[in-house]
């Protein structure tokens, strides 16, 4: 009995294995409807194995690529404008295109791995891409930069602050929708003086150029306005239970306010660590800790705390534009943006088309000299010039303080 019900389940098995199986009839329409999916010209969040080169060249579209990291070390800089990017495009195609024709986006995950990003620009300049969006760090960007130099294409990064890019050192067709980090600096002192303040203390993240560069520049326009510092040190992930010792805080008791030049993890050790010891100076961080990885909710007792952004996410933004990028932004990703970041996507994508409509083509070389010819123009956050430099100098920024655990608008600085 045991054998002979073995063989009964083998059999049925069998049976109903050949029944479910597909036929070559079925076998083609499945494949048919796999090429029909990958034939569409949609966005799509992929890897260099998918892009067919041959195929892309064949649609009569302006092609983009997007090259991004989603996942990996410099996702809380990047994928936040990326997206929003990607969310303005979309919204370009609803709208009938530009110049007649869609923009066929491609956006690959860099995943801040030299040889993937290598491979993507090969690619997608293969593919004609006249348009890289690329990583906000310079080393990371490099071997895009390479190939894209070499082809004569278009790179614009939203959020890049090293001084090649403003120079025009990285390529004459490659631009920066941000500045260096010293002009952050310089902004949050002329701002804090403005607002009355005359005693700081200056904490900054000595693991990164960024924030040691953004609070020198701080330091250095203080003394110019005649301001006072109280305490002046470097914080890391190991060294931020240092900056907690009853003379720094007895020196700052009195302060107006404390300055914090940090990237995301350190900035974030650094509050805990501050208000966890009970001391309660109001504290203002530069636009370095303003990343998508950053949530007011992880600092226990956070209180008097506020920060320079590029842009409001609690939908309170000023500028009507910045909350339209904001719903696009969600119609790509599903979820509001996290960081002010976000808004330097959206206004590349502007200034792009801009440029692209104006040069009456889309080509790169074309489209590099319109852009600067620009001398002011109307971002989605605001004016933004480029000063003569291939990085935007003047912006507007937003100053956001903490309430209820959300970091919201409280006013604008212009310069």
């Amino acid at each position: 009995m045991k054998y002979l019900a073995t063989f009964a389940l083998g059999a049925t098995l069998i049976f109903y294995t050949v029944a479910c199986a597909p036929t070559e009839d079925d076998q083609q329409i499945q494949s048919v409807g796999v090429a029909s999916d990958v034939d569409e010209p949609q966005t799509v969040f992929q890897d260099t194995t998918e892009i067919f080169v041959e195929r892309i060249r064949e649609e009569d579209s302006i092609v983009v690529g997007v090259i991004i990291d989603e996942e990996n070390l410099m996702s809380p800089q990047d994928r936040q404008p990326g997206v929003a990017f990607v969310g303005e495009i979309e919204k370009l195609n609803a709208n009938g295109g530009l110049l007649g024709k869609q923009v066929r986006i491609i956006r690959v995950n860099s995943e801040s791995r030299l040889s993937v990003i290598d491979n993507a620009a090969k690619k997608l300049i293969e593919a004609g891409a006249q348009l890289l969006v690329l990583t906000c760090e310079l080393d990371y960007a490099g071997p895009a930069l390479i190939r894209a130099k070499e082809a004569e294409v278009l790179v614009i990064s939203p959020c890049a602050t090293e001084v090649q890019w403003g120079s025009g050192a990285v390529d004459k067709l490659a631009f920066s929708m941000t500045t260096q980090s010293q002009k952050y600096g310089v902004e949050l002192a002329n701002m804090l003086w403005d607002e009355g303040k005359r005693t700081v203390g200056v904490l900054w993240d000595n693991s990164a150029p960024e924030p040691i560069q953004e609070c020198s520049a701080f330091k250095n326009r203080w003394r110019q306005l005649g301001g006072r510092t109280t305490i002046d040190s470097a914080i890391n992930m190991i060294t931020g239970t240092d900056i907690i010792n009853a003379g720094d805080r007895a020196r700052t008791l009195d302060a107006d306010s404390i300055v914090l030049c940090a990237f995301n993890r350190v900035g974030t050790l650094a509050l805990q660590r501050i208000r966890g010891a009970g001391w309660l100076t109001p504290i203002i961080a530069g636009v370095t800790m303003d990343s998508a990885a950053f949530r007011p909710l992880d600092v226990s007792g956070i209180g008097d705390f506020r920060m320079l952004s590029f842009a409001s996410t609690a939908n309170d933004d000023p500028y009507s534009e910045v909350r339209d990028a904001s719903v696009n932004f969600v119609s790509i990703d599903g979820v509001p943006p996290a960081s002010g970041r976000f808004v330097l996507g959206a206004d590349l994508a502007k200034l792009w088309i801009y440029a692209v409509n104006e040069a009456g083509t889309s080509n790169s070389l074309a489209v590099a000299d319109q852009i600067k010819s620009i001398e002011t123009f109307d971002a989605v956050s605001g004016p933004i010039s480029f000063g003569g430099t291939q990085a935007v100098l003047r912006r507007v920024l937003r100053v956001l303080e903490q309430i209820d655990g959300e970091m919201v608008y409280q006013r604008i600085w212009e310069y």
